[in-house]
């Protein structure tokens, strides 16, 4: 009792602290962090004042940045929230640092690409565009994936035959033939039937000797079936044989 007398003043000062913190914690459970969205790209030399001139780490840290920027706290924010604008400042700089990597690109295209708001998605499209036309290993894929997020996404019939033509012209080896038909089938799409048949009846009559046979009977079916109909088919002599 007497140690109780003595020191009682240290378990009030205790239970005054308790009740603060409990006060506090009832005051702030329902808090959450305010989600901050895309922060503002830094400048090239201020990514790599940060990694001490290190580009492949400044690259790695963008990359994760870039991967996990909605994903904090447990809360997953969508697509539609993100701002576009300052993605795309993000991966061009990723671009500066490093533009051979596939990771970002993958990441635009794939990840990002996948929002359903065309005009945010046009927004990345100009990234893909710059990383397809360096002339590196299969960075073509991604004026591929470019055209596919125009046509499909952004609903731009020119803005994909952009990606298209830049595709179909690109001085690369080896590249699939469908590569030269992308402009064809973008035109089909946009009811401009002629110029795809055009588009194609060059393809064919320019390269069919060093084509594999599958690949002309694929081209030629798609002329006479899709097309031309039923009666242009029975006059052309492209589908005859």
């Amino acid at each position: 009792m007497q140690d109780l007398k003595r020191h009682g003043w240290l378990y009030a000062i205790f239970g005054v602290i308790l009740l603060i913190n409990f006060t506090f914690w009832l005051y702030s459970r329902p808090m959450s962090a305010a989600w901050p969205n895309v922060p503002p790209a830094p400048g090239y030399y201020q990514i790599l004042l940060s990694t001490l001139g290190d580009e492949q780490m400044a690259y790695r840290t963008i990359s994760s940045m870039l991967q996990n920027i909605g994903s904090t706290g447990g809360d997953v924010r969508p697509l539609a929230e993100y701002n576009y604008k300052e993605l795309a400042r993000w991966f061009f700089l990723s671009a500066e640092l490093d533009d051979k990597s596939s990771y970002v690109p993958y990441l635009a295209a794939y990840y990002y690409g996948a929002g359903q708001d065309g005009e945010k998605v046009r927004e990345i499209l100009p990234y893909l565009f710059h990383i397809g036309e360096l002339p590196y290993p299969n960075k073509w894929i991604w004026l591929a994936q470019g055209a596919f997020l125009a046509r499909h996404k952004v609903k731009d019939f020119e803005l994909a035959m952009t990606f298209a033509n830049k595709l179909a012209t690109l001085d690369q080896p080896d590249l699939p033939i469908w590569t030269r038909q992308m402009p064809a089938f973008i035109r089909f799409d946009q009811g401009e039937h002629q110029a795809a048949y055009d588009i194609l009846k060059q393809i064919l009559v320019s390269e069919a000797d060093t084509l594999p046979p599958q690949e002309v009977f694929v081209m030629k079916n798609y002329i006479c079936t899709k097309i031309l109909d039923t009666r242009e088919a029975a006059g052309d002599p492209l589908c005859q044989n």
